[in-house]
């Protein structure tokens, strides 16, 4: 049995996207679909041409067993139309059932032609923190 199959599941989908200023307010669905609420603590998209820093939620949003939320996150994305980026994750820090886990949200993002990104999320793994002995 692997650390995925123990941890915390979620649905992540993109619900709107709009501008501000020269980055692109991003609102995703993050559906908990486990038996028990967890808590939001932080997020983060670290990839290089789609990139928002660490947010972290104080206090943490709760996210009751089979419910969801409206997560909304602006994120810098400047590239040119008709781009496609790989690899990019929304990395979502929760509290579930007394642990802490790192969720890691895979998106492919698609630059229109008229240079709006739009994300589809293409896997979810979770890792419990300290697994591999770090912490942080």
């Amino acid at each position: 049995m692997s650390v995925a199959d123990e941890g915390p599941k979620i649905e992540v989908e993109q619900v709107e996207r709009g501008t501000s200023g020269e980055r692109w307010l991003f609102k995703w669905r993050v559906r908990n679909v486990t038996a028990t609420p967890m808590n939001l603590l932080s997020v983060r998209v670290p990839h290089g041409k789609f990139k928002a820093e660490e947010r972290k939620l104080g206090p943490a949003i709760k996210i009751a067993a089979q419910d969801h939320f409206i997560l909304d996150l602006v994120v810098a994305c400047q590239e040119p139309p008709n781009t496609i980026i790989e690899n990019a994750f929304l990395i979502l820090l929760v509290d579930w059932q007394k642990n802490q886990w790192r969720l890691f949200v895979r998106l492919r993002i698609m630059v229109n032609e008229q240079g709006q990104p739009r994300t589809t999320t293409e896997s979810i793994t979770v890792q419990q923190v300290g697994f591999s002995g770090v912490r942080n």
